[in-house]
């Protein structure tokens, strides 16, 4: 099983060998408006009319100024150069609206600026989910040299000759700029519009300093901190988790300067990070109007929680999904789930999901929502009985519909025009010639309401039968030449996913009441619809280290849960690279084993005795984490804050933290650092240990650490784990599936520092912890609850109300 085929992976194998006509054709996106030659760009120069529309809207004028790029050399140095241009002139239009006291939109456009959001897509499909305060009051001054707008949070100056905006805090502090340069290059271009043919593309820059860093944008499987790294930012299958590729792109950053910048945009997007130049922040849109919104701080998690105000928090995901998820691709019959299903009991093992991936219809892959009638018949029945056994069951499904007459939804939708269209009306289809796989699926078109109610209905008709949830696979492999009911294919391509996921999550929560899918792709606004998981990465020290990546990227840029395929999906894990993963993946907000072949398996057992033993010691233990990780769960629901959490996040001050990709807080309290290379390279792992006490999780050993770096010794048994001092972790019995619920408070873990307290409140349990002065108080607990104190040099006295 370490050979890949098509019949195990179908995306190898797939193509002609030479360059394919229908992909690799003319210069997509906004760059190509840059590296062509005789392009004609307007530029913003000078602010012409100044006009206060409503209580938070201002809107002005700025005459242009016109620039061609010209190819020009320099001895043998070719370069793009823009040319002032005197026969183009014209105005940009722009308006600026405080969306709150510390939160401002931009537009512009040459074309008149939307009064309203635009019909499609419905708002559980948008990016902006949010409404402006209607209480911001904004206070104008319109002086003849700048137009100033400020709130009690912020001040913004825009200069009118030659214009420029910069902002400021409440003590004058300057967080944020426009870059300009007076350099003949075309390295980055300011606010500005060009048109070609009918093609349209808007340019913004900002000034990044020298200590400056940029964290977000995605699922980033390359690095986590993004300056002068380049971004591909179309959605795209990236087969593997350390490469450019990414299934979820944001278009979302934050900068340790202390803002963030939300591109409120589904067209195609670039971004220039400090990449063409350095000391600047670029990105463009292939569209006419300009949309952003710069988000004031300061913290790396105020500019998270306001741009989760824009966008929407993640609801909490039932207990249940807490739980390990088993799987493989695939599960071929209900007689294979059931000894999954035994082995896991038997071998005490817990577990709470059992996956039914692509084979679960009566042909593999042909995705039809109907259960095999051969090898799934009666699923009502076992669904229910593997329910009272504490399992609950997840089903694959994804956004196409392979073209095969013995397909009723394939039919039904060619029937009622439910699929995306090539322009004579006719289903979607790639052109002659074209090679890969699934190229003849039909694509679903999500724009149109009628096909989303008919898929829904199947979907609720799946949950009603027993089903607890479904896999919404793929997403974001779509086509921009396609044909959409109610938008382009060119917008449509990263949003896609978006709604398509709010379709299938509604449709779950309209009859289980329950807010989970487990999602592959996504956008801004996706974190609405979690579980989002980071796709088919490869079984080896480079997929882990990247899926770790991928996970930090995410969780800064707004996304609270996010798991991984434990062992890695493309190929097969050693025995070390498997408890690795493993130990990894219990410290995530999710958990699941999943690999590709249909005898590939990912359960424990099968990577042998030591494998399966240290396996179920960190299974065991994640269980008996519950009540801290829902607790986390809950305040990041509230906050933005994810499970899985950059450093960075919680220490922005600390500089040495920025480039630290390889270990992470898992909440508030734990410190894990995951083991990403094979024992053969060495058994000491290097740990930074920010400023603070930190006490080990396993020897209890305590290190005051005043930002720095330590030498551990590990072996296949240990993932390294610090607690931070002052934390309260509260632990659950020992038990093997959840069966929804918390159950009690079996121990606590008090963790000596300056401040010891805990409220808690999740579910049906609440309870509050206090030391102060070596006196633990504990309110709402029995006294059969095991309580240990770990860093304390004095004896605790323990009292109970």
């Amino acid at each position: 099983m370490d050979k890949n085929t098509s019949e195990v992976f179908p995306q190898y194998g797939a193509g002609t060998g030479a360059a394919d006509s229908s992909i690799v054709n003319t210069q997509k996106g906004p760059s190509f408006f840059k590296y062509s030659g005789g392009v004609n760009f307007m530029r913003a120069m000078e602010v012409v009319s100044v006009e206060q529309k409503g209580g938070n809207i201002v809107a002005f004028s700025c005459k242009t100024e016109g620039l061609t790029n010209k190819f020009m050399q320099t001895h043998e140095t070719q370069m793009l150069q823009r040319h002032i241009n005197e026969d183009l002139t014209g105005v940009l239009d722009f308006e600026v609206a405080f969306w709150s006291a510390s939160i401002f939109r931009v537009r512009f456009s040459p074309d008149t600026i939307p009064s309203t959001e635009p019909d499609f897509p419905p708002i559980a499909g948008r990016m902006l989910a949010a409404e402006p305060d209607s209480n911001v009051q904004i206070n104008v001054e319109d002086g003849d040299e700048a137009l100033t707008i400020s709130t009690s949070e912020v001040r913004l100056v825009i200069e009118k000759k030659p214009f420029a905006m910069r902002a400021y805090d409440n003590d004058g502090k300057l967080f944020w700029q426009q870059w300009h340069e007076r350099l003949l290059t075309s390295d980055m271009f300011e606010a500005s519009f060009v048109e070609s043919g009918d093609r349209k593309a808007c340019f913004e820059s900002f000034v990044i300093e020298g200590q400056e860093e940029i964290y977000g944008l995605g699922e980033r499987f390359d690095y986590v901190a993004r300056k002068g790294k380049p971004v591909d930012f179309w959605n795209k299958d990236a087969v593997g988790t350390s490469n450019r590729r990414s299934y979820i792109n944001v278009p979302f950053l934050w900068s340790t300067a202390g803002y963030g910048l939300f591109v409120n945009s589904s067209s195609r997007t670039e971004w220039e990070v400090a990449t063409s130049e350095a000391y600047s922040l670029g990105f463009a849109v292939e569209d006419s109007c300009m949309d952003y919104f710069v988000i004031h701080g300061p913290s790396p998690k105020e500019i998270i929680y306001k741009y989760c105000q824009l966008t929407g928090f993640s609801p909490v995901p039932p207990i249940w999904s807490f739980g390990l998820w088993m799987s493989r691709n695939s599960y071929v019959s209900w007689d294979v789930v059931d000894e999954v299903a035994k082995e896991l009991r038997d071998r005490d093992i817990p577990a709470d999901v059992l996956h039914l991936d692509t084979a679960w219809f009566e042909e593999d892959w042909n995705c039809d929502l109907r259960f095999s009638k051969s090898r799934f018949a009666e699923p009502e029945k076992h669904m229910r009985k593997l329910k009272e056994d504490g399992f609950r069951v997840s089903l694959w499904q994804y956004n196409f519909v392979p073209p095969k007459e013995n397909n009723i939804n394939y039919k039904e939708g060619v029937e009622k025009g439910y699929f995306a269209k090539n322009s004579d009306g006719t289903p979607f289809c790639y052109p002659p010639g074209t090679t890969g796989a699934w190229v003849d699926d039909l694509i679903i078109d999500f724009s149109n309401p009628q096909a989303c109610r008919w898929y829904a209905d199947q979907i609720s008709d799946l949950i009603r039968l027993g089903a607890a949830t479904i896999k919404t696979d793929f997403g974001e492999g779509i086509p921009e030449d396609a044909c959409f009911q109610n938008i382009s294919g060119k917008k449509f391509h990263n949003l896609y996913t978006l709604v398509y996921n709010a379709v299938v999550a509604e449709a779950i929560e309209r009859v289980s009441g329950e807010s989970v899918v487990w999602a592959r792709s996504g956008t801004a606004g996706s974190q609405r619809y979690p579980i989002h998981w980071g796709g088919d990465s490869q079984c080896s020290w480079a997929g882990l280290a990247g899926t770790l990546r991928g996970a930090l990227s995410m969780g800064l840029s707004g996304f609270v849960f996010f798991s991984h395929d434990i062992g890695g999906f493309i190929g097969r894990p050693t025995p070390e690279l498997y408890i690795r993963w493993a130990q990894f993946g219990m410290f995530c907000s999710h958990a699941r084993c999943h690999g590709a072949g249909n005898n590939n398996s990912r359960e424990p057992w099968s990577f042998g005795d030591e494998a399966e033993e240290i396996f179920r010691k960190y299974a065991k233990l994640r269980y008996r984490l519950l009540p801290y990780i829902l607790e986390q769960a809950a305040r990041g629901s509230r906050t933005g804050e994810p499970l899985v959490r950059a450093l960075v996040l919680e220490y922005p001050q600390d500089r040495n933290v920025r480039q630290i990709e390889d270990e992470y807080l898992f909440g508030e309290s734990m410190l894990i650092a995951p083991v990403l290379e094979p024992l053969e390279h060495g058994n000491k792992r290097s740990i930074y240990l920010p400023a603070g006490t930190w006490i080990d999780y396993w020897s209890k050993e305590t290190i005051v650490s005043t930002g720095q770096w330590i030498e551990r010794d590990i072996d296949l048994e240990t993932m390294p784990i610090y607690v931070k001092a002052g934390s309260i972790i509260a632990y659950g019995p020992e038990r093997n599936y959840t069966n929804n619920e918390i159950d009690k408070i079996a121990a606590l873990e008090v963790y000596s520092g300056r401040d010891v307290k805990l409220e808690y409140d999740y579910d049906s349990i609440r309870f509050s912890v206090k030391l102060e002065n070596n006196r633990l108080s504990v309110s709402g607990l029995g006294r059969e609850v095991d309580i240990k104190v770990f860093g304390s040099t004095q004896e605790v006295d323990i009292t109970y109300a």
